[in-house]
């Protein structure tokens, strides 16, 4: 049996790259398999999670174009999932794998998204700019930073009494649904229908209060369907 070979890119803990195993094990996300997992640093447990799933997993310093564009053909990779990657891919790699490179952002693209904005610093600059709402985004990777097109957003409501720590444990429930909604589609060739029409998720809690949000999401230039988990 063919499957699709997905390499997965990590920085740190792998939370997401666990998702994506989850559901790649389950049959959620079908025909595919994670052939590779790729840190550009030593020692995070996004390593060792791959090490106890019998998971081939490397070290690529960020610098090292070659041999990471050079790994991804030796394994004969079809599409790529950054997850939780905080190293710019180089350009040689974004345009072999084009439109091929999924990307999970802790926020609802294209507010609070470029340079700078990782980690905690995303929640902290949600916090002090007041929103109401905040989520994550699976986009396509390209040449620039976080400006690919979305193609799943997730939504999620910001508390009166988050810190930037309590707000990002809740962003990353959702980042898990809305990444695996994304692999999957690369997987069955159905990332240029989310492209055109991006799809929003709600959990079910939040969504009387969110839904209107929701909606409204459609005015950053994006048209989307408003769905369940």
């Amino acid at each position: 049996m063919s499957y699709f070979n997905l390499a997965i890119l990590i920085s740190g803990s792998g939370s997401n790259l666990e998702a994506v195993i989850d559901a790649v094990a389950s049959g959620s996300i079908s025909n595919a398999k994670v052939a590779l997992v790729i840190s550009n640093r030593e020692g995070v447990y996004g390593l060792e999670r791959a090490e106890k799933h019998g998971i081939t997993n490397l070290v690529i310093g960020k610098n090292d174009t070659e041999k990471l564009l050079h790994t991804l053909e030796a394994y004969e990779i079809n599409g790529i999932v950054l997850a939780g990657y905080l190293s710019i891919l180089p350009k040689n790699v974004v345009e072999a794998y084009n439109k091929k490179i999924v990307n999970i952002h802790p926020a609802l693209l294209p507010m609070f998204g470029g340079k700078g904005f990782y980690g905690l610093r995303v929640h902290q600059a949600v916090l002090a700019s007041g929103v109401k709402f905040s989520g994550a985004t699976a986009h396509i990777v390209d040449c620039g930073v976080d400006t690919g097109p979305a193609l799943v957003r997730g939504v999620v409501p910001v508390l009166v009494d988050d810190a930037a720590e309590t707000l990002q444990k809740r962003v990353l429930e959702i980042e898990h649904v809305v990444l695996v909604r994304a692999v999957k589609a690369l997987v069955e060739d159905g990332i240029e229908a989310l492209i055109q029409k991006p799809i929003t998720l709600i959990d079910d809690k939040d969504r009387e209060e969110t839904f209107e949000f929701a909606k409204g999401l459609q005015e950053l230039g994006n048209a989307l369907t408003v769905e369940d988990n």
